[in-house]
């Protein structure tokens, strides 16, 4: 062979040469420094982050379930404060009829007091206008009798002359 074979195989780029080495020491020098220093800081950070979205998850879960249990707890109070108004609206007016109802009697009562005070009244007076037309009535009934039997009419004006009238007869 010729010497021109050197010449090809030091232009060879498959044959590796010392820069090759130098350059692969280089590399492994920054990817262990690399590896070293950058990478702990940076997977630190990812754990920290990782921690805090799943803490962030269950806060979330842990809020869902807390506003569940409260809803649940609203929504049965206020179906029992529903409940208890209804109660209390019946009570009141179970008690609005009562009170009417009594109402309604003593109006009654009254009404039936006042009608018995009146028929009382009108009675009353009923009788002391059949009195006074019997003492009214009475002279003149003796009179027209006194009259129809023959007596004397001079005696028929006066009381006194009645008296004596039925005293004689």
């Amino acid at each position: 062979m010729s010497p021109r074979t050197d010449v090809e195989a030091a232009g060879n780029f498959l044959i590796p040469n010392g820069t090759f080495f130098a350059e692969l020491l280089i590399f492994l020098i920054v990817l262990g420094v690399i590896w070293f220093f950058v990478v702990p800081p940076i997977r630190k950070v990812l754990t920290e982050r990782e921690e805090r979205v799943d803490k962030t998850s269950a806060n979330n879960k842990e809020a869902k379930e807390t506003f569940a249990e409260a809803q649940a707890r609203y929504e049965s109070a206020l179906e029992k404060a529903r409940a208890e108004a209804a109660d209390i609206r019946n009570e009141a007016r179970a008690e609005g009829r009562n009170i009417l109802e009594q109402l309604r009697g003593e109006a009654q009562q009254e009404a039936d007091n006042i009608v018995a005070e009146s028929a009382a009244q009108l009675r009353a007076e009923a009788d002391q206008v059949a009195a006074e037309l019997r003492e009214a009535v009475e002279p003149l009934s003796q009179s027209l009798a006194d009259r129809v039997v023959g007596r004397d009419e001079g005696h028929a004006g006066t009381s006194s002359g009645q008296r004596r009238g039925r005293a004689t007869s």
